[in-house]
């Protein structure tokens, strides 16, 4: 149902976004890291509901989390363009790792109208999930 991608280069995450807007009702946002809240500020009026969780889409731990649940939005769709990407995968003689962005550490989820995740990350491990039947 799901297939990881790569969105390395800032065009293909900016062109992604684009195809996510259209289809987009809402977005769940996680603050992994409790103290980088620089994306949701300003947000305010369009954050639907806020909960602590230790589960949400492709992460399960120990430790609760922050999860925002954000209408979507034209304004959140311009905030997010202005990062460079969610993460960037490498890989160099030692394997893979993940370089983190502007974007930081927190994970973030787009659904649809039935409520179906179109796009999730993991963004620490440098996992983005697309649905299949998605092609941009």
């Amino acid at each position: 149902m799901y297939r990881f991608i790569d969105l390395n280069e800032h065009s293909y995450y900016v062109k992604i976004l684009n195809v996510l807007e259209r289809n987009t009702k809402y977005i769940e946002y996680v603050l992994v890291d409790e103290d980088d809240v620089c994306f949701i500020d300003n947000l305010s009026d369009d954050i639907i509901q806020q909960k602590y969780t230790n589960k949400w889409w492709g992460t399960e731990t120990s430790r609760s989390c922050c999860l925002y649940k954000i209408k979507s939005t034209p304004k959140l769709f311009s905030r997010l363009k202005k990062f460079s990407t969610f993460c960037i995968s490498k890989t160099d003689e030692r394997g893979d790792y993940v370089e983190t962005t502007d974007f930081g550490i927190n994970d973030i989820a787009f659904f649809d109208d039935r409520l179906e995740p179109i796009l999730f990350t993991t963004t620490h491990e440098g996992y983005i999930s697309l649905r299949k039947e998605i092609r941009f």
